[in-house]
């Protein structure tokens, strides 16, 4: 027997044990014990390396960090580079167990041994899979749906909307139900994000908007009097959400070379109607929404009037289950659909306001822990759900924006028919123009975030049947009053509208519409 190894041994199936699952830690310190002195320092300092220079990069270039995260190429060769070390890993786990125990080995110390270096290893193995899985998951991610985006296609300049200091991204809900020719873009926002705080402005506008505005050039020669017919501004085949689906179908000349012909048009009449540039677009089917929010766990928003799940007003058809008054009410898919787009006994601006809280709720409760936790099942619904023209050079910088974010001011401006001068059948882009410019101004003001009170522990809602309504109960639903900016501002603070109003929830609860009761 080798005396320079029997040296090399523990002094007990204890300190054995230890040096093990040392190893499991910090592999180098292992491979120094074994014998292996050179390797093992050669290990430590690559490890401590590692992680001190991805440290400094995501506190100093965390944009750095994003442009890797968002690179196919890299991803798959990480993918492989993490693989590789696992299994290297788990091998040297394997060996300096081999190495260090002493000898003679009892029989219950190699059977101790061999379930400890089993479970060690699994504990290794298992991350570094997930690591692998989820590093290609991200590389067909990002082909899926950013791959084939130019920044010509998106007709911008890359990092041209940092040098301006804003980006605007148009957010469209996109609904192709059985009963609509094409897709119908229901849900109108921008998104216009300061590109050194995050602070943001949300814009809404209604679906039934008429007479949008084209910029000039083809698509203004096409429509001189803008997205109109020329004799009725309530014609449903001309309100905005058909403009996407149906300027590209009249002239497909007018889009020759992108993939994203409703997107350029969308970009184009909302940017010109606003007075902003409007940088890059992003549509959901709605169909996919539903999916997509139960791959992230649902979504915890405040209820403050009841929400109808379902009904019909054109055909007086009630729903049948509602959403009830509450703080923190964490919603499945199919809850959080209906809380965003449930109009029955309500209007447009309602819903509109919502949809402003599911948002913000999405921005607040998208941490890494959580993103991590469920990465593959949301890679999965993003790719088959939204469509974008926002080109993979741009993505780390729009990315970045997404986590300050988190922690940034949002207001918002819901553009709502009879209010402030606002009609859908013949806007005042003029005074739309202006009241976007004043809404811009008033996000640079430094008023901290409004974070309302954290509440009880959120509550998950159970849907409510209705019982088949009398002739003597049927009473007008009492709209949940929407706060209103100050007389000196133009936009209201979204955490605050969208924060829990126990007074408004006490008098929906007290004066229930009548499909509640």
């Amino acid at each position: 027997m080798d005396p320079q190894h029997d040296r090399l041994r523990a002094d007990s199936f204890a300190g054995a044990t230890g040096w093990t699952v040392l190893t499991t830690v910090v592999p180098g310190v292992g491979l120094i014990r074994a014998g292996h002195r050179a390797l093992g320092n050669l290990v430590i300092a690559l490890v401590v390396g590692a992680a001190a220079a991805l440290g400094v990069v995501i506190a100093v270039h965390r944009e750095w960090a994003l442009a890797l995260v968002v690179n196919p190429a890299f991803l798959r060769v990480a993918g492989a580079g993490l693989g590789v070390v696992g299994l290297a890993w788990v091998g040297t786990i394997v060996a300096v167990h081999l190495r260090v125990r002493p000898l003679p080995v009892r029989r219950w110390q190699r059977w101790a041994g061999f379930l400890m270096v089993v479970v060690l290893t699994f504990a290794v193995a298992a991350p570094s899979a997930v690591g692998v899985r989820y590093a290609w998951s991200q590389a067909d991610l990002v082909r899926a749906v950013f791959g084939g985006n130019t920044a010509q296609m998106a007709g911008t300049v890359p990092q041209v909307w940092k040098e301006k200091g804003r980006l605007n991204i148009l957010l469209l809900g996109g609904d192709s139900g059985p009963d609509r020719t094409g897709m119908r873009t229901d849900t109108v926002m921008v998104a216009s994000i300061d590109t050194t705080t995050g602070d943001t402005v949300l814009f809404g506008l209604p679906r039934n908007t008429a007479r949008m505005p084209f910029p000039a050039g083809p698509l203004r020669e096409a429509y001189p009097d803008g997205w109109y017919d020329g004799y009725n501004a309530d014609d449903p085949l001309y309100f905005l959400n058909a403009l996407y689906e149906f300027v590209p179908e009249q002239h497909p000349g007018l889009f020759p070379d992108t993939t994203h012909a409703g997107g350029d048009a969308m970009k184009a009449a909302v940017g010109e109607a606003m007075g902003i540039p409007i940088d890059y677009y992003a549509v959901v089917d709605l169909a996919g929404f539903e999916r997509l929010i139960d791959a992230m766990g649902g979504v915890t928003v405040n209820i403050n009037s009841y929400i109808p799940m379902g009904g019909s007003t054109d055909a007086h058809v009630p729903p049948k289950q509602w959403l009830s008054p509450g703080p923190s009410q964490h919603l499945d898919g199919n809850q959080a659909l209906w809380y965003a787009r449930g109009r029955y006994g309500s209007d447009d601006f309602q819903r509109m306001s919502r949809q402003r809280c599911v948002i913000s709720a999405l921005a607040d409760q998208a941490n890494v822990p959580n993103l991590l936790s469920r990465y593959e099942a949301i890679a999965r619904e993003f790719q088959g759900v939204v469509l974008t023209d926002i080109p993979q050079e741009d993505l780390p910088s729009v990315l970045n924006l997404a986590l300050l974010m988190r922690s940034a001011n949002i207001r918002s401006i819901v553009f709502t028919n009879g209010v402030a001068g606002f009609r859908s059948a013949h806007p005042d882009f003029a005074l739309m123009k202006t009241q976007v410019q004043e809404a811009i101004k008033e996000s640079y003001a430094k008023t901290p975030a409004t974070t309302p009170a954290a509440p009880a522990a959120p509550t998950t809602p159970t849907p409510t049947p209705t019982p088949t309504p009398t002739r003597s109960s049927r009473t007008t639903a009492t709209p949940t009053p929407t706060p209103s900016p100050s007389p000196s501002e133009t936009s209201v603070n979204v955490r605050s509208v969208c924060a829990y109003d126990p007074v408004a929830a006490e008098e929906a609860t007290a004066n229930p519409p009548y499909w509640v009761k």
